[in-house]
């Protein structure tokens, strides 16, 4: 998605840094890995790194740089967040004006969305407790064009958590969890999970969905201008 060489990198929400070390290693000149876990950060400052790369604890919220940059990447984090519009509309603010945002968050375009989708919205059943929100493509496009972006929905991996045999590993622990947390039943998971199985096995993991169907998704996000 992007030629790192020569680029200026903000990794929000670095975790222990192994994605900033790669990026250097493809050429990029600065990277900043940010987190609001230190110890993440204190882990990730233990083992070697270039002097290029600077490892920060911060929330991301108060933190402030005078330097754009030419890329900014958050793998995993919006959907923790309280406010994933006010956190974009933040980080935005750090973008150099040809620069890009790219955004990895969970997708629910896929049979484990809807599964998702119908127990939060009807019965008030939560992910987890760490996931605070369900972020779709329409959600990305309308936070997007509010700061004079564009979002692209570029493609979507981890097609295992969302039709195969991770989906079925994750929702036979996740669901009667998430059920005893709703104060509701589990006593029917036994049988959801044999039409799961059966849904996994007639779906397969071929070519369904035209390559929008994994379970995260992956957002680039430029200014207009630059798009």
């Amino acid at each position: 998605m992007v030629d790192w060489k020569g680029k200026t990198v903000l990794d929000v929400g670095c975790g222990t840094g192994n994605l900033v070390r790669g990026i250097v290693a493809k050429g990029a000149t600065r990277v900043i890995g940010l987190d609001y876990a230190d110890p993440a950060i204190q882990e990730a400052k233990s083992i070697p790194y270039p002097d290029n790369v600077e490892f920060l604890t911060a929330d991301i919220m108060s933190w402030t740089q005078p330097v754009q940059f030419d890329v900014i990447l958050t793998l995993g984090t919006m959907e923790h967040l309280d406010e994933p519009d006010k956190f974009l509309e933040k980080i935005s603010a750090f973008l150099a004006d040809d620069g890009v945002i790219l955004i990895a968050c969970p997708h629910f375009l896929n049979p484990r969305g809807y599964v998702w989708m119908a127990l939060a919205t009807l019965l008030d059943v939560p992910m987890s407790l760490s996931d605070l929100h369900f972020i779709h493509p329409w959600h990305m496009k309308v936070w997007a064009a509010a700061l004079g972006m564009e979002a692209e929905l570029v493609t979507t991996v981890d097609r295992s958590w969302a039709y195969g045999p991770r989906l079925l590993k994750d929702f036979d622990k996740r669901l009667r969890n998430a059920l005893r947390d709703a104060k509701l039943s589990t006593g029917k998971v036994d049988d959801y999970m044999k039409y799961l199985n059966y849904l996994v096995q007639y779906l397969g993991l071929g070519d369904v969905g035209a390559g929008y169907d994994g379970a995260t998704a992956f957002y680039r996000l430029q200014l207009k201008s630059a798009a």
